[in-house]
């Protein structure tokens, strides 16, 4: 990304709150950190322009507007809004001069950061607009609350904070429907059929027929709706059932995979030991260890 740059206009009330945190050595190998919180009131030349930082950032508009350049794409930002941005991209975000920017903020860093940024960004756009019953303006004044207050439990909590912050965050940029249900009603149709028949053949052109949909929109609403494509899914069912036969049952690991709906042996142990990370048979001598 090149050298680290920044420019900024530290312009904000007397009464605003900046929080650097200086995170130990256990935060750093085993937590999400917080490097920086704060809730600012700008004042009319406040600006930030940035890029090559080791952080991420979260910035929710509590009142007023701002303005995110990030991406090559303007945002005007206002109440109710909220933005996740890696600040090893080039970014720019300020105050309107009329209508002041108050925000409250976090930079972070540690753990999985990038993979839930990463994931985030699946939305294609780094601002969400939140409901009045979003709980991540409660969940960003909690962080600013037990970085104020430095002890022994500061940065565990910190942590905890910022994984139900990024939980949020990816659950905001799920689709809805209207009804207040995740899953459309012919994709829930679909879920149900395949966990009633996993343990057979089903072809994707079968199961379009038989629910009236196009396999290519079946193949890209069923992705997007449960993580899987309808293959994926059969599989993991199929690796599933497996694990509760393996733990529960005495059955031969043929008798399993034939059960499971997988009459290939071999093939079965591939899947198994490339979705488990263990063989069928180290998998059952581990867990009736256990029982």
């Amino acid at each position: 990304m090149g050298s680290y740059m920044e420019k900024a206009a530290h312009d904000w009330t007397d009464d605003s709150i900046r929080i650097i945190a200086t995170p130990s050595m256990a935060a750093k190998s085993t937590y999400f950190y917080v490097q920086e919180v704060g809730h600012f009131r700008t004042l009319p030349t406040y600006f930030t322009e940035r890029q090559s930082l080791n952080s991420f950032l979260i910035v929710y508009t509590l009142a007023g507007t701002g303005y995110l350049h990030y991406q090559g794409v303007t945002h005007e930002l206002s109440r109710n809004q909220v933005f996740f941005i890696d600040c090893q991209e080039y970014q720019h975000y300020r105050t309107d001069k009329h209508e002041l920017w108050e925000l409250v903020w976090v930079h972070f860093n540690g753990s999985n950061s990038r993979g839930y940024f990463e994931q985030f960004m699946k939305n294609g756009s780094p601002v969400l607009t939140l409901d009045e019953s979003s709980t991540i303006p409660q969940i960003l004044s909690q962080l600013l609350e037990v970085n104020l207050q430095k002890d022994i439990r500061t940065e565990p909590l910190s942590s905890k904070y910022l994984v139900d912050l990024l939980t949020e965050m990816i659950i905001m940029t799920s689709p809805q429907e209207a009804d207040g249900s995740f899953l459309p009603a012919h994709i829930q149709r679909i879920v149900s059929d395949l966990d009633k028949r996993f343990q057979e053949k089903i072809s994707l052109d079968e199961l379009a027929n038989q629910h009236a949909i196009s396999k290519y929109h079946l193949l890209r609403e069923y992705k997007k709706y449960t993580g899987y494509t309808p293959n994926e899914y059969v599989i993991h069912r199929r690796i599933t059932y497996a694990k509760e036969l393996l733990t529960y049952s005495d059955l031969t690991i043929g008798e399993i995979a034939s059960l499971s709906g997988m009459d290939n042996v071999s093939h079965f142990i591939h899947l198994f030991k490339q979705r488990v990370e263990m063989t069928p048979l180290a998998y059952r001598k581990k867990w009736q260890g256990i029982h």
